[in-house]
């Protein structure tokens, strides 16, 4: 069968497939969720570059229920065979210049584009899968191979002083209806180095050993992938303080948790459908970040960009400055893929040894040899 006889090739289920095989190999729903809302997004204008569907001026003249319906019918059937490197070319674009709907109330605040790494995101979700739809003989070629995506520009990570980070856990304490949980909350994230994800998720039967002074930590992190951690001298005490705290707590509710932090308030445990099924105190990320938070504020140390992560960063840079942990160990210990992702601390690293060199002795000298 010739390219110009062969079957189409449907864009609605093509993507239910590959997001199917992404699920099976463990990626997390957030990624899915946000994998599926880059390709469809990318695929309007695609769409409305082929006189498959309206472009978005007119679509936003239409109602919400109707432009939805209207996406959804023109992109189910939409031929894939049909989209050139030209198309996606502009799609990525017309995204990276299109006014961010989250600047709707406060369009002057807009930047005048999105920021590199999202429009690199982006570009990287559209290559996986039509890479994938080649791969599996969806498609003769792969029209994303050449699609190229903005430099992403190194940043250093957001990191607190040695003073503030020791000051940090003490001050979990300071105005918490529940201290000894909020202090554990904070030692996981400073002496651990867990994502904010992982410390919410992160399950009592996750302690290896006695809870109450356990041998090792198993973390899971992203794509699935666990890791087994040591127990500092810091998070040992705050465990050993919180857990007696927390079988009090769950002992007063009637309830119990799957999670080692828990809220201190019940909320809604609904089904996939939606339906209300009981009440869980199962911790949530809000419930972690807003923690992290209101100690920060408490000490005066909250800047942008820096709340849990922030933690996680300090725990990386210090770590690695102090030969606590080398590059190798520091990429286990944070679970990331790549030893690249790591080497992003050593430039903290850099950033101290510049400073001393400012102000090295011999560098403060003024004037010039004279001849």
């Amino acid at each position: 069968m010739t390219a110009a006889t062969a079957a189409p090739v449907p864009y609605g289920p093509t993507l239910e497939r590959w997001l199917q095989r992404l699920a099976n190999e463990d990626r997390s729903h957030r990624t899915l969720e946000a994998y599926r809302a880059d390709l469809d997004d990318t695929m309007i204008d695609v769409a409305a570059a082929a006189g498959a569907l309206a472009d978005r001026a007119a679509l936003a003249a239409l109602g919400p229920v109707e432009r939805a319906a209207a996406v959804r019918d023109a992109l189910a059937g939409f031929d894939l065979r049909q989209v050139t490197l030209d198309d996606l070319d502009g799609a990525l674009a017309a995204f990276r210049t299109r006014p961010d709907p989250r600047y709707t109330r406060n369009p002057t605040e807009a930047p005048r584009a999105r920021a590199a790494n999202t429009v690199a995101r982006r570009a990287a979700a559209i290559r996986s899968f039509f890479a994938w739809c080649e791969d599996t003989g969806r498609l003769p070629d792969d029209p994303a191979r050449k699609l190229r995506s903005p430099r992403r520009p190194r940043r250093l990570p957001r990191t607190m002083s040695d003073a503030a980070a020791e000051q940090l856990f003490d001050g979990a304490a300071t105005g918490s209806r529940w201290p000894e949980r909020d202090a554990l909350i904070v030692a996981l994230g400073l002496a651990c180095g867990l994502r904010l994800e992982e410390i919410a998720t992160l399950r009592l039967d996750n302690l290896v050993g006695d809870p109450a002074a356990p041998d090792r930590i198993l973390v899971r992190g992203k794509g699935g992938k666990e890791r087994s951690l040591g127990v500092p001298a810091l998070v040992a005490d705050a465990l050993a303080a919180y857990l007696p705290t927390r079988r009090v707590r769950l002992d007063r509710l009637g309830l119990d948790a799957r999670t080692l932090v828990v809220s201190t308030r019940p909320r809604p445990l609904v089904d996939p459908a939606g339906r209300e099924i009981g009440r869980t105190v199962d911790a949530s990320k809000e419930t972690v970040a807003y923690v992290v938070d209101r100690v920060l504020r408490g000490l005066g140390v909250r800047q942008r960009g820096t709340r849990v992560h922030g933690l996680r960063h300090t725990f990386a840079a210090i770590g690695l400055r102090e030969g606590a942990l080398n590059l190798r160990e520091l990429q286990e210990a944070l679970g990331h893929a790549s030893l690249s992702t790591t080497e992003i601390y050593t430039h903290v690293t850099d950033e101290a040894v510049a400073e001393g060199m400012r102000h090295h002795p011999l560098g403060r000298r003024r004037g010039t040899p004279t001849q």
